[in-house]
């Protein structure tokens, strides 16, 4: 299915970001930032950048960071809808409807994932699954999963956090980044 522009999966409010910096004489104060662009995913969910960093440790100097993630384009941008920033990192925002289904995808970062809304079940490509709820989370190194909403009338939401790693041999293989079509086609 085609990805579109929307606010939130059905029954979420959008989320709102806020950014804090220093203002001239060194106080420091929320400063103005782009709206997020939620990219929607018919009948799964989809995901917003909530902000993202193009280097690592992140540059603050003369608000480097920020200036990049309001740019039009970029890694960094807001506008940009990859999930790996190299070299630094993201901040995504994921909803997914009631009974929204990701496809197995591995990417070569590691993974700081966090329910917030709901109950998602993660599954990894072994047939391992947990059920997550709002509080708990997975930590991800290069590991094949999917994310989806066992409920059939709630959204659920988790936020994550990714950092691109050095890629590492898994069984003899390099880690890299795939995804696997889900029978439902998803692109989440």
């Amino acid at each position: 299915m085609s990805q579109s522009r929307g606010s939130a999966a059905k029954g979420l409010r959008p989320n709102k970001r806020y950014i804090a910096t220093h203002d001239s004489t060194g106080k420091s104060v929320y400063t103005e930032s782009p709206d997020q662009i939620f990219n929607a995913v018919p009948d799964v969910g989809g995901m917003a950048r909530s902000y993202a960093i193009d280097s690592f440790p992140a540059n603050l100097k003369d608000d480097a960071d920020i200036k990049a993630y309001r740019a039009e384009q970029g890694v960094a941008s807001h506008t940009e809808r990859s999930i790996v920033v190299k070299p630094g990192a993201n901040l995504v925002v994921v909803d997914l409807e009631p009974g929204g289904m990701s496809m197995m995808h591995r990417t070569v970062s590691i993974d700081f994932s966090i329910c917030v809304v709901g109950e998602i079940d993660h599954e990894l490509d072994s047939g391992e699954k947990v059920r997550l709820l709002p509080g708990d989370h997975i930590i991800q190194r290069g590991t094949m999963h999917r994310w989806s909403n066992p409920s059939k009338d709630k959204p659920a939401r988790f936020v994550a956090c990714t950092i691109p790693c050095v890629p590492f041999d898994i069984a003899g293989k390099p880690l890299e980044e795939v995804h696997v079509p889900n029978p439902r086609s998803s692109k989440l």
